[in-house]
């Protein structure tokens, strides 16, 4: 009787870490006080249509998504609320992803997602540098900041492999044959 317990809490652990473990989860926060009640939206890219996107209501600051299918997802907040809260690109891969929607939002706490917010960061930094010498007619050096950029997106999308979610997304941005 004992063995028979055993093995068959043996298996229904089994069963129940095989079940969660493609699984994502998404646990968010928000900056703004004044989001309570407002929809969320994780929008697959390339799959905009409803069928694919899901939505959620934020309460007491957070907001938590799951789900099977890995994509490249933007998280949105409801159109007459955007102005509270910067889109967030994520890939939902399995794990747990900790995300923070505000003026800046971040995210990270899975391979990928964690990659994704190092690149956001370099794109920022791009753009501090980028845009004052292209607005001061410096051409040449706007160009050079950028090439440097997209040869960093590049070499980030192949150390990450085409079969990762966010290297084909990289390098869908600019592919190695450009």
């Amino acid at each position: 009787m004992n063995r028979l317990l055993i093995i068959s809490t043996a298996l229904a652990a089994l069963l129940l870490s095989s079940c969660s473990g493609d699984q994502y989860r998404i646990h968010g926060r928000v900056a703004s006080n004044d989001l309570e009640g407002v929809q969320i939206f994780l929008v697959p890219l390339g799959h905009e249509t409803a069928e694919f996107v899901d939505s959620v209501h934020i309460h007491n600051h957070e907001f938590f998504f799951k789900g099977r299918e890995h994509w490249m997802c933007e998280l949105r907040l409801s159109k007459y609320e955007r102005h509270k809260g910067q889109n967030l690109l994520v890939v939902t891969e399995p794990g747990d992803i900790y995300v923070t929607i505000g003026p800046d939002s971040s995210g990270g706490g899975t391979p990928q997602n964690d990659s994704l917010q190092v690149w956001k960061d370099l794109t920022i930094q791009r753009n501090k540098v980028f845009g004052p010498l292209y607005d001061a007619g410096m051409k040449e050096q706007a160009d050079s900041v950028h090439e440097a950029y997209k040869e960093r997106t590049r070499a980030m999308g192949l150390s990450l492999g085409e079969g990762s979610i966010l290297g084909e997304f990289l390098l869908g941005l600019y592919p190695v044959s450009e």
